[in-house]
């Protein structure tokens, strides 16, 4: 009876672990207050002071540590006394690896302000990577010394039941809530992706056991830290989920996170249109890739088009208030765009306008540099295509309604939310690369991802894409090169409330524009800068980059 039990029960795991999602553990969740307990970190992460502040405040702060097994080993291992004035509020980082030694320690922030000073200790004990490991082979050891024969009879019932079944896609799921000066909950998590696929991944929350579960975007914000070209590598993942006020006093015993991945079909991550029939062919095939080859041969960029698969999810639009070149215009508010949708890997070049057009009016020539002097009258038409947002219809003699025509896919411009989320690729700082400017001016965090002036726009012209960087989806030169065309009539301001799908004003005299181009500085080539110019408008900096909405 009990051998029976034991095999039904195995028999239960093996049907329910191998799935394509995985729950944490619950733990205590509280934003009611700030605690002061301590909590663990791994040596990789990074610890945070947030400090809401009057508009334009100046403070410092230091950070200090004392080991607790040795107070006379002490260390500063942070230091701002810059004093300048911060408007809304200040985040200060600084990485759990500078602190003098893997143990527990007193942290001292002081805060120096016009008004006041103000000290906040906490404890921290730091655990680096391989005594985690070590840790649990000793735990394991133990518990194998004690139950060596269960524990090789339910090896031996899992190895016959598994056969046949796939490994679990997110596994080991962990949440831990960081005070006390911040109710940031980190998530890790680990994938185990198939081969050649790609996962749209979702983050889950629940205070019951998952009898009520809601979407984490949906009660505040996630920045996902380990994004790359494949969304998911295999291995150990981190994401950080910062509650909004839907959540922030919220107090719980049993908060769990639920992490889900949905297999996206390997083989339409890539979009391929051969365009090598130029204006003579009747149609142009389409065909898909499962992934990127190692490098884009030149093809890529003149006579095909490829495009890559970006699945639906929530991103926060705009900047911060603390980001340097920030623009009045770029307010944060939360967006959600329902539909995954296919973006150009390169901008449109030269050779690929030519083939479907017939025409180049670049003033500097190039196969495979972008396109540029191209205006959204000659994209879209004067006539159904000025329409926009009202109709999404083309005229059949432009760019799109050829290209529309040839595929029977209605390929278009971006919406300026589609362009930003495609451009950040999860990233919320300044630069898709995960990177903020050392300068407004002449950067060498821009000077990575794309043409701009002090690379090479100084001597007057673009080059050809896919010479920097991508972003962390594949996408080259969001950043520089030339201005890209977005769908939207300009405006002022983006606003701050929550949106889902946006199209843009009713109606304006002037277009959207995006991504900075080679004659601006670092400021100007900024995920949330914004630009707009009338329909009629193009100069050697304006080009544009196709999309197709699934």
């Amino acid at each position: 009876m009990k051998n029976a039990i034991l095999i039904s029960a195995v028999m239960l795991f093996c049907v329910t672990a191998f799935c394509d999602e995985a729950w944490s553990s619950g733990i205590s969740f509280d934003g009611s207050q700030i605690s002061d307990a301590s909590f663990l970190l791994q040596s990789t992460d990074s610890l945070n002071y947030n400090s809401a502040l009057a508009d334009g405040t100046p403070v410092s702060l230091t950070i200090g540590a004392v080991d607790q097994a040795d107070p006379s080993k002490t260390a500063s291992i942070f230091s701002d006394n810059s004093g300048t004035a911060v408007e809304g509020s200040a985040t200060w980082n600084y990485s759990a690896s500078d602190l003098p030694k893997n143990d527990t320690y007193t942290i001292t922030e002081t805060v120096v302000s016009s008004y006041e000073t103000k000290s906040y200790s906490r404890s921290v004990t730091i655990l680096p990577e391989p005594a985690i490991f070590v840790l649990l082979a000793i735990a394991g050891a133990f518990f194998l010394r004690k139950r060596a024969k269960a524990i090789v009879a339910l090896l031996a019932v899992v190895s016959v039941s598994a056969i046949g079944a796939k490994a679990d896609v997110v596994s080991s799921v962990s949440i831990q809530q960081v005070l006390p000066f911040t109710r940031d909950v980190v998530i890790r998590y680990t994938m185990t992706p198939a081969a050649d696929t790609l996962y749209d991944v979702q983050f889950y929350g629940s205070t019951d056991n998952g009898e009520t579960v809601f979407n984490l975007q949906d009660k505040g914000t996630l920045h996902l830290s380990t994004l790359n070209e494949t969304f998911c590598d295999a291995g150990t993942h981190k994401a950080v989920w910062t509650p909004d006020e839907s959540f922030y006093n919220e107090k719980t015993d049993n908060f769990k996170v639920k992490v889900a991945a949905t297999a996206i079909p390997a083989e339409r991550n890539y979009l391929v249109i051969d365009l090598s029939g130029g204006t003579e062919a009747s149609s142009y095939p389409v065909s898909y890739l499962s992934n990127a080859p190692s490098t884009w041969s030149d093809d890529y960029k003149t006579t095909k088009m490829v495009l890559r698969l970006i699945p639906a999810g929530t991103f926060i639009m705009g900047s911060p208030a603390g980001e340097k070149g920030r623009e009045s215009n770029e307010t944060q508010h939360k967006v959600t765009l329902t539909k995954p949708f296919y973006a150009g890997v390169f901008e449109v070049t030269q050779k690929q306008y030519k083939l479907v057009t017939g025409t180049n009016p670049s003033q500097y020539a190039g196969d495979a540099r972008p396109v540029e002097t191209v205006t959204y009258n000659m994209l879209r038409g004067t006539s159904a295509g000025a329409g926009w947002p009202n109709s999404s219809d083309v005229d059949e003699s432009s760019f799109f309604g050829v290209l529309r025509a040839k595929t029977s896919l209605a390929f278009d411009l971006p919406t300026e939310a589609q362009w930003e989320f495609a451009c950040r690729a999860g990233t919320t700082t300044a630069l898709n690369s995960g990177k903020n400017l050392s300068s407004i001016v002449q950067c060498d965090e821009m000077a990575e991802v794309g043409r701009y002036y002090y690379n090479g726009g100084e001597i007057g012209y673009h080059t050809t894409v896919g010479s920097y960087l991508p972003n962390f989806w594949g996408l080259y030169d969001m950043h520089g090169n030339v201005q890209e065309l977005c769908l939207d009539w300009g405006k002022n301001d983006i606003g701050s409330d929550s949106v889902i799908d946006p199209k843009g004003p009713g109606s304006g005299d002037r277009r959207v524009l995006r991504g900075g181009c080679w004659g601006f500085f670092a400021c100007y080539c900024r995920s949330a800068l914004r630009s707009d110019y009338g329909p009629d408008y193009g100069q050697d900096d304006c080009g544009f980059r196709v999309f197709l909405v699934q």
